[in-house]
């Protein structure tokens, strides 16, 4: 799959320092807000006349052998990297999101999905920057695949106890996860209370661990959240 169908990712920018930068920065973690994570976008042959991209001048085209990392999700849909049932993704599910995202731009749909990586991404991922200098087409997106010489750091732990969906305040709000995943969340944060009837209960307490649990992932159950998504 990472051979075949996927060219690169991007992180767009109009800071003209990038050239200079040693790595990309997550952001601040904040349960209020967007996911702390650094942002991409996933480039395949399929979807790379359709792709949305975020706005700026610089295009910094990254290794997709970044993608054989286990700390990082993608959302089909830009969600400000908040992790929901029906738009997230895992590394264990690449192939599924590819094969739904090759769906949209069959039909010629429009997308904009969203990669985040859990930690910094040293620049050394880096294949090249391109400035921008076309106003909506993709027409300067190479379409050939980039991979450089740095392997990937199989030692991430991911992140993935960030279920706050009623922070997202954008447009098209999808519908909202439903109860059984929630429940499952207090498995991957192994917390106590079980089958919880109020979501927002089970939410606030998920909350209250998230930063924990951010700085410390191996107390994750991530096998949980596995067992759900491959049902």
């Amino acid at each position: 799959m990472l051979q075949d169908d996927i060219y690169y990712l991007i992180h767009v920018t109009n800071d003209s320092k990038c050239f200079e930068w040693d790595e990309l920065k997550v952001s601040e973690f904040n349960t209020d807000d967007q996911f702390p994570g650094v942002y991409m976008s996933l480039i395949t042959k399929y979807n790379i006349d359709y792709e949305k991209l975020f706005p700026g001048k610089y295009i910094l085209i990254f290794s997709k052998n970044l993608l054989y990392q286990q700390n990082y999700h993608i959302n089909f849909v830009d969600y400000n990297g908040i992790i929901t049932e029906k738009n997230t993704y895992y590394p264990w599910m690449l192939e599924n999101f590819v094969n739904n995202n090759k769906s949209e731009c069959i039909n010629k749909k429009c997308t904009m999905n969203e990669v985040v990586f859990h930690d910094n991404i040293s620049m050394k991922y880096c294949c090249r920057i391109i400035i921008k200098n076309t106003d909506d087409k993709n027409n300067f997106l190479p379409k050939i695949p980039y991979i450089n010489d740095v392997k990937p750091d199989m030692t991430k732990i991911p992140f993935f106890c960030f279920p706050f969906e009623y922070i997202y305040t954008g447009c098209n709000p999808l519908s909202k996860s439903s109860h059984k995943w929630y429940n499952m969340f207090y498995n991957i944060a192994n917390i106590d209370t079980q089958n919880e009837s109020d979501i927002d209960i089970i939410v606030n307490k998920i909350k209250n661990k998230a930063y924990y649990l951010y700085k410390n992932r191996n107390e994750q159950n991530i096998k949980k959240l596995y067992e759900y998504t491959m049902l």
